[in-house]
């Protein structure tokens, strides 16, 4: 069992003190007595025993010590803060409220106070929440922002769709008009029984028949390409041939508008032939479309070691810097207000980037505000 053995008194009775100073030390006999202690009261004891030698001792409180062992006793029970301890001789009660102890065995009662840093304890419990919700916030905006484009570009879709078939109903009715305007030239006024302007008038509506077809070749042909259900016909071509006779089918109805420019050995290139002349036809019906009436317009066509190319170039309007990224979307065409001065349907860039990249090429555009502009076509030598 615990026990508490007790100095009592010397032997004969002196003063103790006096016997066992740092100026006087003499053995002497004492009279010791020792007592039981219940082993529920060990601890009530030790913390009077240590009251005791501190009072006797009178050494300042370390709040370092009492730190450490209040913060493990707090951990103990399963609460993590950052806790302070202070010291203060005055006032010496506990203020409502205030989380403290008295130590009132010394000569002058002393309070200890522990001060709790709340803004740690709110950060690092709100902290993962706070963080969740910002991130929820930037997915709402991220999709809000994305929402907002898939609207935006399927609004600028209707829209072009919708001036595809306008310019496509205007293509095709000028066309059903001079047929018509035709067939009833030659029911009414007994054109029939002439036969040389039967000739004419026969002539004209199969000029008009071939172009209705080759516009719905045309587009046939880009849905095609949009299916990737296209074949290349690979053989040797002799380019410079080929873009001759493209520009005399041009130069007569232009007035020799359009310039060759060739700087290539004599040989024949890989490539296919069909594809290569609706290539070439584009640009340059593009070009006699926008550039104007007094634009100059060349055809170039260069042979390097690696490569070769073919760049369509006029001295015209040109287009602005903000267009450029899109003229080679499908129906785009640069916003003129619902006036278009020249029609089309928006397809031609379109069709000349794709047929160059099934040929393994690729296209690059250079303009201006009446700058002109100029295509140039790079493509690999097989």
């Amino acid at each position: 069992m615990p026990s508490l053995t007790v100095f009592m008194r010397t032997l004969p009775d002196q003063d103790a003190v006096a016997l066992d100073s740092p100026k006087s030390k003499q053995l002497f006999k004492a009279e010791m007595s020792t007592v039981a202690i219940d082993k529920q009261n060990v601890p009530v004891v030790k913390a009077l025993m240590a009251r005791l030698l501190l009072q006797q001792s009178h050494k300042p409180v370390d709040l370092k010590v009492l730190a450490v062992i209040y913060r493990k006793q707090l951990k103990k029970d399963g609460i993590d803060m950052r806790v302070t301890l202070s010291l203060r001789g005055s006032p010496s009660e506990i203020r409502p409220g205030e989380i403290a102890a008295k130590i009132s065995y010394y000569k002058s009662p002393l309070v200890i106070s522990a001060v709790i840093d709340r803004n740690y304890w709110m950060i690092r419990h709100n902290l993962l929440p706070a963080l969740v919700s910002v991130l929820l916030i930037l997915l709402s905006a991220g999709s809000l922002w994305y929402m907002g484009m898939i609207i935006r570009r399927q609004l600028k879709l209707d829209r072009m769709k919708n001036e595809f078939i306008r310019n496509i109903t205007h293509e095709f009715r000028t066309p059903m008009t001079i047929l018509r305007s035709s067939n009833e030239a030659i029911a009414q006024f007994g054109i029939a029984s002439d036969p040389e302007k039967l000739a004419r008038y026969t002539g004209i509506n199969n000029a008009v028949l071939d172009k209705l077809e080759n516009e719905i070749e045309r587009i046939l042909e880009i849905s095609s390409l949009e299916r990737s259900v296209v074949s290349v016909n690979w053989q040797p071509v002799d380019v410079p041939a080929l873009i001759q006779a493209v520009i005399q089918r041009f130069s007569g109805m232009e007035d020799s508008r359009i310039i060759l420019k060739i700087n290539a050995p004599a040989g024949n290139i890989n490539t296919d032939p069909d594809k290569l002349d609706t290539i070439i036809s584009n640009l340059i019906d593009n070009a006699l479309k926008y550039a104007g009436d007094d634009a100059q317009i060349s055809v170039s066509y260069l042979v390097t070691p690696k490569n070769w190319q073919l760049a369509v170039s006029d001295t015209g309007k040109g287009i602005s810097k903000e267009n450029l990224p899109f003229i080679f979307d499908n129906f785009y065409r640069v916003d003129t207000g619902e006036l278009h001065d020249v029609k089309g349907y928006g397809l031609g860039l379109s069709h000349v980037k794709q047929l160059t990249e099934i040929l393994n090429g690729k296209i690059e555009v250079l303009s201006g505000i009446d700058a002109g502009i100029c295509f140039t076509l790079t493509f690999p030598l097989r």
